[in-house]
């Protein structure tokens, strides 16, 4: 946090985040003397006006929301046209007064560029169960001559649960081009026919 400060230029932050818990366990996060600990110091002394609890796998991010220690919570990958894993998660949020935030809309890029060009989900290759629905959603988007990209953005910015979505950008000219898919006007069809997309 100090570093973060002195690199920002700024002498509080408005959110923090206890970044991929499950790389040390819950109890250890938890544990007196560990990082929530220290963190919840710096948020009542005004360093951090709110902790945010960041992390993948949604039962262990649900028992951190659970706690009622945090106001913001990030799910990434879990929430897109292939995965539902964290439907269930935004309900928890919902529930505790946690503001949710979708992280990786595209299942790190085959929901933008297309199975076909990048077979991947979450940065390993893609399942077969995962590739077949994403060819079936690819298939429908250039039925209806819009971007696959615009509507798997759009999936997860409808949903009234959610308060912001996170979009990971690899060049500063991506930004217009999200900002144009957030923006294009879809069909209210599409939806229809894609709750109609079998799951594998």
């Amino acid at each position: 946090v100090e570093r973060s400060l002195m690199l920002l230029g700024v002498d509080r932050l408005q959110i923090c985040y206890l970044h991929d818990p499950e790389h040390i366990s819950f109890a250890a996060a938890m544990a007196s003397g560990g990082p929530v600990e220290a963190l919840q110091r710096l948020n009542e002394t005004g360093v951090i006006q709110h902790l945010g609890i960041a992390g993948g796998p949604i039962d262990l991010m649900t028992q951190f929301v659970e706690t009622d220690q945090f106001t913001v919570a990030i799910s990434h990958n879990r929430y897109t046209l292939l995965n539902q894993e964290a439907n269930r998660f935004w309900d928890v949020c919902q529930q505790h007064g946690v503001a949710a935030i979708n992280a990786a809309p595209y299942g790190s890029g085959i929901l933008a560029k297309g199975p076909s060009t990048y077979p991947r989900y979450m940065y390993g290759q893609a399942s077969d169960a995962y590739l077949q629905r994403a060819f079936s959603l690819e298939a429908l988007c250039l039925r209806y001559h819009v971007p696959l990209a615009a509507v798997a953005l759009q999936f997860s910015m409808r949903d009234p649960r959610i308060a912001s979505t996170i979009v990971g950008i690899s060049k500063s000219e991506r930004l217009q081009e999200t900002v144009e898919l957030a923006q294009q006007v879809l069909p209210e069809d599409i939806w229809k026919e894609i709750a109609e997309i079998p799951w594998n």
